[in-house]
């Protein structure tokens, strides 16, 4: 199991803190967000910041990341403000 955190804005979108699932890559993480969270866009997945274990992973196939059991995943945004 992999454990996956929504972060700031998508957090407070879709009221989703944190779940785990059963996943052997990031795109497996998206399938099943699919199947459990219909109502997520996965626009804002794709457009949020991706953190696997603290670290960020921007290169383009970010979603085809492997994963092993105990990783953590954290979805956020940057969020600023005055």
């Amino acid at each position: 199991m992999v454990l996956v955190k929504f972060m700031n804005l998508l957090r407070s979108k879709y009221n989703i803190k944190s779940f785990e699932c059963p996943a052997k890559d990031m795109q497996a993480v998206l399938e099943y967000i699919k199947k459990t969270y219909p109502q997520v866009r996965f626009e804002d997945l794709y457009q949020a910041i991706l953190f696997i274990n603290q670290e960020k992973v921007s290169h383009r196939k970010r979603f085809e990341t492997p994963l092993k059991p105990g990783d953590i995943v954290v979805f956020t945004n940057f969020v600023g403000g005055g």
